[in-house]
């Protein structure tokens, strides 16, 4: 398994194995909003999605809301990203 990358305010930090953002999201290292970059496919995943939890829908608004620098982040990663 190749692993997956966490997107921080900062930028995408690991990679890690999967069972490490497993053990992080259960001790609450992690938030289920989180968003992953699978290093396999170049997809981002929810932490939610990856351990098959639903997130509130609520909290997710919220959480987007508050998000404003992280989409251009986003979009500047998954560009970079897409040229590996």
């Amino acid at each position: 398994m190749i692993g997956y990358k966490v997107l921080t305010k900062q930028g995408l930090k690991g990679p890690y194995k999967k069972s490490s953002i497993l053990k992080a999201i259960t001790s609450a290292q992690i938030p289920l909003q989180a968003r992953l970059l699978d290093l396999e496919t170049g997809r981002y995943l929810s932490a939610a999605d990856l351990v098959g939890e639903s997130v509130d829908l609520e909290a997710q608004a919220s959480f987007e809301g508050d998000k404003t620098d992280d989409s251009n982040e986003l979009r500047l990663d998954e560009e970079t990203g897409g040229s590996d």
